[in-house]
């Protein structure tokens, strides 16, 4: 029995021991499987130090102000025939840009060939002019009717003559017409015054008699208010007075009351008496007590009226000050207008005026009245050429060539200040200074007034490039620039002269403008770093470590946690704020201290709360 016992103890230990030993193996490959398969973090301690912010970026080289060479619109369309000058070439003023083949520009050429067609447009407007005083609508007769004996080459002087006087008649007409409509303008204008004026008189009048009526109203309404409130006072005091007697009354009744008890107790008063005596001081009493309750009532209804009145007397003399005042303004209104000089100086200029007036249209009457000298020339020119219709034909043709003499002159004097400004074939350079652009090709005509584009001598060069608002925070207008590779650019000299939003991206961006001075050329592409402040800060990190949501920048912290297999590492979220950054580094400030292991990478995405392992370093 006892060896029986003694097994059984030994196979249950056994079994124990087994079934241990396979949960601690199992236990040993979960947790090292589990470990597998995490994400694999490289961390760094959160440093104190020295940041130095720079901020790198290029642009292209322009001109600071640019001098155009331009040729006269005469020269547009000559052909060039060599350029003697190249792009970077430094000029003097007065060199040779380039040779222009001879010839006539387009622009000259076009001015010519409207010059003959103005010749032959004239030539024509004459050749119509004399065919028609020759042609049979004009007979011998009413030549001879018009001018008795006229041959046909004085009638054709004379209605020339006519003509021309015509014209003259007209020209002197046109200045007197214009003082004599300046002058209808002035009276129109000084008429519109006196309308305006008599308006505004028209209105203080109006204005002074509703002031009247409403002053006359609110005396009115200021009186019957007065005498309402002399009647409310006067019930008032009516009232007071029945309270008064009331109260005198209740008071003789309660003293009979107090005589009668006394003389029943001196046995005055029959026994068989004194109940109905009683009854009847009581009842004497109570309808005192009830004319005085009345009477108070009475008085209490006349006050509240009383003080309504007041209320509205109070109103109504607020109502007559106001009216007062608002009739002594119109008064003054008034006043200021029937002193007002204004229409009268107005029906003074326009009696100047109309004398004015009256002496320009008797001169224009003389000329272009009904029996002025231009109706007179006419009737000289009818008579001379005969029916209306002639008439208006022969006007139609002198018109016609008036017309083309004209706008032939006008073009013979534009060929002539374009044959004037035509010079040689050279053009040359108006000031000193580096050749930025050639606009220009040899062999073909110039298509434009712009030839060649110089950088003056003295006048510097800029660029610009766009950064970040927080990289444009750490820079102030006037930091020094430096270049690039300085190797492999000549010497120049790079100030920020100015920070302006970026007008593609003005919310989050900055246009930097940079002032270049030195050995450089228009078009140049140049890199440049600016802004090295260093300072000192207690939290500084590497930049991949640094990332960004929704909700602001934060980093990834590993945070140890203790378990019955060991210890455990879960990234853990702290939102920073960055002060300031370098090329591989940025200065931060948050709920951290500086000895945490911060994340910089990682093996595979990772979330605040995910559990890592560490890198084996």
């Amino acid at each position: 029995m006892n060896e029986k016992s003694s097994k059984r103890r030994e196979w249950i230990k056994t079994a124990a021991i087994i079934f241990l030993s396979i949960m601690l193996v199992l236990t040993f490959f979960s947790q090292t499987i589990l470990n597998h398969s995490l994400p694999e973090v490289a961390t760094k301690y959160v440093q104190s130090g020295t940041i130095t912010t720079k901020i790198r970026g290029s642009g292209v080289v322009e001109s600071g102000d640019p001098y155009t060479i331009e040729v006269p619109g005469v020269y547009v369309g000559r052909k060039v025939s060599s350029i003697k000058v190249s792009v970077g070439d430094k000029v003097e003023k007065g060199d040779v840009l380039l040779y222009l083949m001879e010839g006539d520009g387009e622009e000259l050429e076009a001015a010519k060939a409207d010059l003959k067609t103005a010749q032959g447009i004239l030539e024509n407007a004459q050749d119509a002019y004399d065919t028609f005083i020759l042609s049979e609508n004009i007979t011998s007769a009413d030549i001879n009717s018009a001018n008795a004996n006229m041959s046909t080459d004085s009638l054709r002087k004379t209605l020339t003559d006519l003509q021309t006087a015509l014209n003259q008649a007209k020209d002197r007409a046109v200045p007197i017409q214009a003082e004599v409509d300046q002058l209808n303008q002035a009276i129109t204008a000084c008429q519109t015054q006196i309308t305006y004026e008599n308006e505004q008189n028209r209105i203080a009048e109006n204005r002074l008699t509703t002031a009247e009526t409403t002053l006359a109203q609110a005396e009115a309404a200021q009186q019957t208010a007065q005498q309402a409130v002399s009647n409310a006072e006067a019930t008032l005091s009516a009232a007071q007075q029945a309270v008064s007697d009331a109260e005198t009354a209740l008071a003789a009744a309660k003293q009979e009351q107090t005589d009668l008890e006394a003389r029943i107790s001196s046995g005055e008063v029959p026994e068989e008496e004194v109940e109905s005596s009683r009854n009847a001081a009581a009842v004497k009493i109570s309808d005192a007590e009830k004319v005085l309750e009345a009477a108070k009532q009475r008085q209490a209804d006349a006050e509240k009226p009383l003080a309504d009145r007041r209320a509205a007397l109070n109103s109504a003399n607020t109502n007559l000050n106001n009216a007062r005042n608002g009739y002594a303004e119109a008064k003054s209104a008034k006043d200021q207008r029937d002193a007002s000089t204004v229409i009268n100086n107005m029906d003074s200029m326009i009696l100047q005026y109309t004398i004015s007036l009256n002496n320009y249209q008797n001169e224009l009457d003389a000329i272009t009245g009904e029996d002025g000298e231009i109706a007179q020339i006419q009737e000289q020119i009818n008579n001379l050429v005969g029916s209306g219709g002639v008439i208006k034909q022969l006007q139609e043709l002198q018109s016609a060539i008036d017309d083309a003499r004209e706008a032939l002159a006008e073009q013979q004097k534009k060929v002539d200040d374009l044959q004037a400004e035509t010079g040689g074939s050279a053009i040359t350079s108006d000031i000193s200074g580096t050749v930025t652009a050639i606009n220009v090709t040899s062999g073909k005509a110039i298509s434009g007034q712009d030839v060649v584009v110089l950088q003056p001598e003295g006048q510097g060069y800029f660029m610009t490039f766009s950064v970040t608002n927080d990289q444009a925070k750490t820079l102030s207008v006037g930091d020094q620039a430096s270049l690039v590779n300085s190797w492999y650019y000549n010497d120049l000299d790079i100030v920020l002269k100015s920070i302006k939003p970026d007008q593609t991206d003005p919310g989050r961006k900055k246009m930097l403008t940079f002032s270049v001075n030195g050995d450089a050329t228009v078009g140049q592409n140049i890199s440049v770093s600016v802004g090295q402040k260093s300072q000192n800060y207690d939290l500084i990190v590497p930049n991949s470590a640094i990332k960004e949501d929704n909700n602001g920048k934060f980093i990834l912290i590993v945070e140890s946690k203790s378990s019955p297999v060991g210890n455990r590492y879960i990234a853990t979220r702290v939102d920073v704020q960055v002060l300031a950054s370098d090329d591989t580094q940025s200065a931060i400030s948050g709920a951290i201290s500086g000895w945490e292991y911060v994340i910089t990478t990682s093996s595979k995405p990772i979330n605040p709360g995910d559990q890592v392992r560490m890198t084996d370093n």
